[in-house]
């Protein structure tokens, strides 16, 4: 049977050795047929490597994908989900019980605040919220805490703070927390947060890595031991992606750098252009400013010189400010995603974090006048030439 399976993606030609496809192929099969009991039992028992039986036990697309994004991100082993959420659900839950509690940090995705907050608290899984870049009140917190997972956003979305993973993951290991990594804003590119000491990386790959607006997927990235939690709750549940998607994914990975990499030029080009802007911009957050909290270590943990292609900033006024001038953009548009190859603008009030409260919203310094930039891999100046011109219209 393992030869089955590897026959349809090699042809192998006694006079010119093994045949492969260019690009691995999509199966689009959700069953495998199999000749004999014995060989089912054989598959259960782990006897035939390789080999796969239905496509939510896992499937070639997925395995390449996930292979793919941990070698990227030095891990043993990666884990492909049907969505960025599916991943982190599954991080989460593969981690917990009910009774245990989860430490994150004050500033995250909206989506993310909401599953921990409405969803597994109705399973009784806690969640204490701390913020992680006084570490001070990080180092204390999680000593009366005895939290079982620390979940961090490498770059926090929308305000663009960066967590120092070293020393929460330095803190964690003294109380045997495991520490989760939310990592789709920085992507490997910046930063490799298993290097500095995290248990398991997160992405939603619908994001920068797949980079073409036109897939559903996230991924998760650890040690074998954690992983192997992991593909067995996602197969439980599941939450495993596609072929199609996956088959997507990979395809964008080979451009995933070349892309990444222009794009955060753009945006550290943007962000002190609109720093400049001071009459119609009262705040940019990009943590490569010199203005930006923690720019200095950023420039510690992140590679290249680059600090991603996410920015926001507060445009002087309010909601009806912020609606103007993203109404009088011409070419980026308003779209509640990120890491796609044109610019687009979101609002994270009206978006990402909607289901906040006003209060939780005025803790973290989201405002109705915050706009959030995922810059592209255009030419600069058309960019800036747009927005500039978006600026005029009040």
């Amino acid at each position: 049977m393992a030869k089955t399976c590897k026959k349809a993606t090699s042809i192998d030609d006694s006079n010119s050795g093994k045949i492969t496809p260019a690009s691995t192929p999509i199966f689009q099969t959700s069953v495998y047929n199999y000749p004999s009991l014995s060989a089912l039992d054989d598959y259960y028992n782990g006897l035939i490597p390789g080999a796969y039986i239905y496509s939510r036990n896992g499937l070639p697309n997925a395995e390449e994908l996930g292979n793919r994004v941990a070698k990227l991100e030095h891990a043993e082993k990666g884990v492909v989900c049907s969505s960025g959420m599916a991943a982190l659900f599954v991080a989460l839950c593969s981690n917990l019980r009910t009774g245990n509690l989860v430490l994150a940090s004050v500033e995250l995705y909206g989506g993310t605040s909401v599953l921990l907050c409405k969803e597994l608290a109705r399973f009784g899984i806690r969640t204490s919220f701390v913020d992680t870049t006084n570490l001070d009140s990080f180092r204390k917190a999680t000593e009366a805490s005895h939290a079982s997972v620390i979940l961090v956003e490498t770059i926090s979305n929308p305000t663009m703070k960066v967590c120092d993973i070293r020393e929460i993951a330095k803190t964690a290991k003294e109380t045997e927390a495991i520490v989760i990594v939310d990592n789709t804003f920085a992507t490997p590119f910046l930063v490799r947060p298993i290097e500095k000491g995290a248990d398991v990386v997160m992405h939603s790959g619908t994001k920068s890595l797949g980079g073409h607006s036109d897939l559903t997927i996230g991924v998760l990235c650890g040690n074998a031991k954690l992983m192997g939690h992991a593909v067995q709750f996602n197969t439980r549940i599941g939450t495993i992606a596609g072929p199609f998607d996956c088959w997507l994914a990979c395809r964008s990975l080979s451009t995933w750098q070349l892309r990444f990499s222009r794009s955060c030029e753009n945006a550290l080009r943007m962000a002190r252009f609109l720093e400049k802007k001071q009459d119609v911009v009262a705040r940019v957050f990009y943590p490569g400013l010199e203005s930006h909290p923690q720019h200095e270590l950023a420039n510690e943990l992140f590679e290249k010189g680059m600090y991603g292609s996410m920015l926001s900033f507060d445009i002087r006024g309010g909601i009806i400010e912020a609606e103007k001038f993203i109404k009088a953009l011409r070419k980026a548009t308003l779209t509640p995603s990120l890491g796609s190859l044109k610019t687009t603008v979101s609002h994270p009030g009206k978006t990402s974090h909607r289901h906040l409260t006003p209060e939780q919203k005025a803790l973290v310094g989201i405002t109705d006048s915050m706009i959030r930039v995922s810059v592209g891999i255009e030419a600069f100046d058309e960019i800036r030439d747009d927005f500039n011109n978006a600026f005029k219209a009040f």
